[in-house]
């Protein structure tokens, strides 16, 4: 049964999507991170999770985006998680994000190795807009300020998801209050941040002992604008080796590959741009990760032995 309602979650991600531009960051690498796209993670490995991550958009072009993320979380007992996202968020030269979130997590069991998560992050972010290196075609522009501008705002996530041995799958609303930016010449309707709805499902398809495939989606998609689809499928050896691709119509083809060596992880993606962008075609993203188990967390009761605790690590 869980194996369908995956496998239709999936399905459903898949359907009506294209490619459109974002405040939320964006990762190529979210089935190796997943808690970045959803608070309820927090907590639902055996352990404590450690990770940074490095992503250049369209490399070789000057002042294009990149994005620095440092996050952790961790089980506790009684079923609650914790974890922190520290981010820089460069959006293409005149315009970055910097900031905090905290998350507070609690899972309930439902059966076996299945439960429910649900999460809830406080964010502080500090909004930079740089006009002083703007080369404007008409200087006086109020819409296109060459000044600094700086605002700071809190705001929340939440997010739940539904979890066992082998899949989950589950939603997140980011920018829950829609935080205004109070940035000048721009109209009030548009001074703010938006809410983002995350919409995410994978499965591990276990071929043989030593063999696995796993299917993953993310659904991105806010209030004005349609979804944004990121379709993955990876293959791996032993719970130790993988090698995916992955598909964002209408904006890249996606190729990943990665180890897990002991306690440390270590995973790469290279995207290739499709479409008209005359940008630059290539973009890269390379994260580190750490992982300390912890045998008293939620999910370490009879029956979560070395086997489950791997399929946690390569699951989310």
């Amino acid at each position: 049964m869980k194996k369908y309602l995956t496998s239709l979650a999936l399905v459903a991600l898949s359907a009506g999507t294209a490619a459109w531009g974002q405040q939320q960051w964006r990762r190529s690498q979210f089935i190796t991170n997943t808690y970045l796209a959803n608070p309820a993670v927090a907590g639902t490995e055996p352990g404590t999770v450690l990770s940074s991550s490095y992503r250049q958009q369209w490399a070789g072009f000057d002042g294009a985006p990149t994005t620095k993320l440092l996050s952790g979380h961790q089980a506790i007992p009684g079923g609650g998680g914790v974890g922190f996202v520290l981010y820089n968020d460069d959006m293409g030269g005149a315009i970055k994000q910097t900031g905090l979130e905290l998350t507070g997590a609690y899972s309930v069991l439902l059966s076996n190795q299945d439960a429910v998560s649900f999460g809830l992050s406080m964010r502080g972010n500090q909004f930079v807009f740089d006009g002083t290196g703007l080369n404007v075609w008409q200087t006086g522009d109020q819409s296109l300020p060459q000044t600094i501008e700086s605002t700071f705002g809190v705001d929340f996530n939440a997010g739940m998801m539904v979890y066992g041995k082998n899949y989950y799958f589950g939603m997140s609303v980011y920018n829950l209050l829609e935080d205004k930016l109070n940035l000048s010449g721009v109209d009030e309707d548009a001074n703010r941040m938006v809410r983002h709805y995350n919409f995410m499902a994978s499965y591990l398809y276990e071929v043989s002992q030593l063999f696995s495939l796993q299917p993953s989606a993310l659904v991105r998609m806010t209030a004005a604008t349609p979804g944004q689809l990121d379709f993955h499928l990876r293959a791996i050896y032993n719970g130790t080796y993988w090698a995916g691709m992955g598909l964002r119509p209408q904006d890249a083809f996606v190729i990943g590959t990665g180890i897990n060596y002991g306690a440390f992880t270590l995973a790469y993606n290279y995207d290739i741009t499709l479409g008209d962008n005359y940008l630059s075609a290539h973009s890269h993203e390379l994260s580190f990760g750490y992982f300390l188990p912890v045998r008293s967390a939620f999910r370490s009761r009879p029956g979560s032995g070395r086997k489950a605790r791997a399929n946690d690590r390569i699951l989310k």
